[in-house]
């Protein structure tokens, strides 16, 4: 380009002009504008190639040359599909938070699992579309108040409000962001992928926003497909009084974010209201009854064994598994108008979908127990108290008085007041010529300057702020002790603090409150001691024969009603067929790390080959849905739970040799057969070692 003189000038665009330059503009969809347009032809580029998630369609529309389809996005482990949705009425937004909130607990509560497993840090994070600007702060204060968030897990990004940019590494371990609301979109630029759910709020959403908004949530973190599958995808909770106006909204949003139309389609799965959307999900659609001829429906049902539902009075139809081509014309035939076989086969696509989708074949396979509907009832270990009934847990293991004021009060010979472990001390001083001075000191009693220097206080003074009453006071606030009147807790303590001072020679407190705090953790420690001493005694006291324990049918768990939510599922080639949730148990390990099998697996193997076995479960451990016992420490979760075709439960428990025989496996084999013989021979327990399974065949041979 000439300058005022005609003569070409010396700048970076004419440099550019001579070279006639191959341009690449990434993130092209930002730069369509005229002035983009006119600078960009000023440097007479040879070609542009753009890059883009969204190229434009309409004013200037991009020459696609090559675009990734969401499947090839899939496989490269870069996004979280499919995106799971669910939408509730205006007047059910507390509802709806509060799912989002739940949901975005559990996937946490998942990635800590995966972690444990591969290393990789994950910390899910909910986005939450607010109504307006000026309901986010309260929004705020709810999350904090009602949910149990901080306020530094929970940031505002609207407007000129933007926490967000204060957040410098957000996928920091030390970061503690959980929760981020905005109104209309977050900042140009911010990117995360551990946002997993977002969680709109508004009725009436523009394009942009939820356009903008629903890309947030689909990026997979780290690139790499995760072990547990519902951390592969992402989940959307709309307000709308229509799933089908969510879905819509969703699939534009997709279309905008480089998804066609087909594809769009594909990758969003609606949930059923109710429940969330982890795991597979069965399919009902709701038709007008007299789309449905119920004599062609009963024959059909029972021709499909399980595999589908269909209440004709009700009009609904429920895909329960994975259908072939036979199938889906079996329940096809059922239903009278065109409109409503298109919405079979979109079901039956639908199931297909989502299994693959959640690590299934999304072939066609025999539905399990579960999906069935079939009832999986295991009576509990109850407490019989005033006519009650009552699951035997550890409130009643401290019910009967104890006094702790007569309990002894020595602490461990370990504890010693004056050898007080000192911290790491530096000093930072100014030599004779200027020079800056540092001095590490060692752990000696010179670089306890805090506690030197509080004794020359206590010296000036002649007198201490603290008093035996008070050091007592402070000791009885900060120790957890909600089970035992503060009456005896004081007594207990001015006892420890007594003997210290005997066993020490000390005439005044103020030793004991400079080493309070360790102090205090020695005195919890030893109550603690006292506590499952008492609760050890209790325990084995209701063993007894004539305690108050009993089994009644009435007070049992059913599985069928219960959610199935393992950290990870079985991967191993072994295809179990009675596994009451399908042929994938949950946190089951097929072999070790040298490759041999595990002996948990071969018990489970075994059971599943066993005549006598009608289906069992893999009963997962620390899970409010799972089968337990309570012992003197903890719950006791046994790792399988059987119900046998007599109709009798069996609960095994495996154990390792080095195991066997610890004081753990005794109080597990102790309240298992407790269970067992006050059940009236309904129940069973059995607790097989070494690989032999011959005491599982004689407890399940009727006598």
């Amino acid at each position: 380009m000439p300058g005022a003189d005609g003569k070409p000038k010396p700048s970076l665009v004419n440099m550019l002009r001579l070279r006639r330059p191959i341009v690449i503009v990434d993130e092209a969809h930002n730069a369509r504008t005229d002035l983009s347009f006119s600078t960009l032809g000023n440097v007479l580029p040879s070609c542009i190639v753009e890059f883009t998630a969204t190229p434009a369609l309409e004013k200037q529309p991009s020459n696609v040359l090559h675009r990734v389809s969401a499947a090839e996005l899939k496989t490269a482990q870069i996004v979280k599909l499919p995106l799971r949705v669910i939408a509730r009425h205006p007047g059910q937004r507390d509802q709806l938070l509060m799912e989002a909130v739940t949901l975005r607990a559990d996937l946490e509560k998942l990635a800590v699992a995966e972690g444990q497993q591969t290393t990789e840090y994950i910390r899910p994070i909910l986005l939450i579309q607010a109504e307006r600007v000026d309901a986010c702060e309260p929004l705020r204060d709810r999350l904090v108040r009602e949910f149990g968030f901080s306020k530094d897990e929970v940031k505002i990004s609207v407007g000129k409000l933007d926490e967000l940019k204060d957040v410098k590494e957000i996928a920091s371990p030390k970061c503690p962001v959980r929760v981020i609301m905005t109104v209309e979109k977050l900042r140009e630029g911010w990117d995360c992928p551990f946002a997993y759910v977002l969680c709109s709020l508004k009725e009436t959403r523009s394009v942009t926003a939820i356009e903008q908004i629903v890309g947030r949530i689909l990026r997979l973190p780290n690139a790499q497909t995760k072990r547990h599958p519902d951390l592969n995808c992402a989940y959307a909770f709309s307000v709308s009084e229509s799933i089908t106006d969510v879905l819509a909204e969703l699939r534009e949003a997709l279309e905008h974010n480089g998804f066609t139309p087909a594809e769009a389609e594909r990758i969003i799965i609606p949930v059923p209201q109710g429940t969330l959307p982890l795991g597979v999900q069965p399919q009902t659609i709701t038709l007008i009854p007299a789309e449905i001829d119920a004599t062609v429906a009963r024959v059909q049902e029972a021709a499909l064994g399980g595999k589908v539902r269909i209440d004709s009075t009700a009009g609904t139809i429920t895909i329960v598994v994975p259908l072939d081509r036979d199938d889906t014309e079996k329940v096809k035939s059922c239903v009278t108008t065109p409109e409503a076989k298109v919405k079979v086969e979109e079901a039956v696509e639908l199931v297909r979908k989502a299994e693959q989708a959640f690590g299934g074949t999304g072939k066609p396979r025999q539905p399990s127990p579960y999906e069935q509907q079939v009832d999986f009832l295991v009576p509990l270990l109850c407490f019989f108290e005033n006519g009650m009934l009552y699951e035997f847990e550890s409130t009643f293991l401290l019910e009967h008085p104890w006094k702790l004021s007569e309990k002894d009060a020595s602490l461990s010979a370990a504890y010693n007041p004056l050898a007080r472990p000192y911290g790491k001390a530096g000093v930072v001083d100014v030599g004779a010529k200027g020079e800056v001075q540092t001095i590490v000191m060692g752990d000696t009693a010179d670089s306890d300057f805090v506690g030197a220097l509080h004794q020359q206080v206590l010296q000036l003074s002649g007198q201490d702020d603290w008093t035996l009453e008070r050091l007592v006071a402070w000791l009885d606030r900060e120790t957890d002790h909600h089970d035992i009147p503060a009456g005896e807790s004081a007594e207990f303590l001015r006892k420890v603090i007594r003997g210290l001072m005997a066993k020490f020679g000390m005439t005044e407190v103020d030793t004991l409150v400079l080493d309070r705090a360790r102090l205090r953790d020695e005195v919890a420690g030893h109550i603690q001691e006292h506590r499952d001493n008492e609760r050890n005694a209790s325990f084995h006291q209701l063993m007894l024969p004539d305690s108050s324990l009993t089994v009644d049918a009435g007070q049992a768990i059913n599985f069928r009603t219960m959610g199935y939510e393992p950290s990870r599922v079985y991967e191993g080639g072994f295809q179990f067929q009675k596994h009451y949730f399908g042929p994938k148990p949950g946190e089951l390990s097929e072999k070790t790390a040298d490759g041999k099998l595990t002996e948990e697996f071969q018990c489970a193997q075994f059971l599943d080959g066993l005549s006598e076995v009608r289906f069992w479960v893999r009963n997962l451990p620390r899970k409010s849905t799972s089968f337990r016992l309570q012992t003197s420490k903890d719950w006791f979760y046994p790792d399988f739970i059987c119900q046998l075709t007599d109709g009798r439960a069996l609960a095994v428990e495996y154990k390792g040799k080095h195991l066997y025989d610890g004081n753990d496996a005794e109080e597990k084999r102790v309240v298992g057969h407790v269970w067992a013989s006050r059940s009236g021979g309904k129940c069973l327990f059995t607790m097989p070692t070494e690989g032999d399974f011959s005491v599982i065949i004689r407890a399940v041979t009727p006598i």
